[in-house]
């Protein structure tokens, strides 16, 4: 199963074991730093850049989610977002969506499977 695409981020243990993870990547030959995160038993993964300020997520505090862990959340100034979507649901940038990286499961790996992304780049 010989796919270029699929590239190794980190075991679903390793994810976890923790809140959240970042990594730098590069995406459509961009540099830019990638969260990933476990959200209701799902590893999703966003670009790590709220619209608003073009600020990472976890710029002001080491965190991702806000106080009820139910909305992904900007630290700069509060914007929150559905993990499932990326939707952000504050009214300054309602509906505009941080952008996905697709991923999947392999054997207990977690794999970014874009065609238009690579690692520490």
């Amino acid at each position: 199963m010989a796919n270029d695409n699929i590239k190794l981020v980190c075991t679903r243990q390793e994810l976890l074991e923790t809140s959240y993870l970042t990594r730098e990547i590069s995406f459509k030959k961009k540099p830019v730093s990638a969260i990933i995160f476990i959200f209701e038993g799902i590893a999703y993964a966003y670009i790590n850049h709220c619209m608003h300020m073009h600020r990472p997520l976890n710029c002001e505090q080491d965190a991702i989610f806000d106080e009820t862990g139910k909305y992904l959340r900007c630290s700069m100034h509060g914007f929150i977002f559905d993990p499932k979507t990326g939707e952000c649901q504050s009214p300054v940038c309602y509906g505009q969506r941080l952008q996905a990286l697709r991923l999947e499961e392999i054997d207990g790996n977690i794999c970014f499977t874009e065609k238009h992304l690579a690692l520490g780049e």
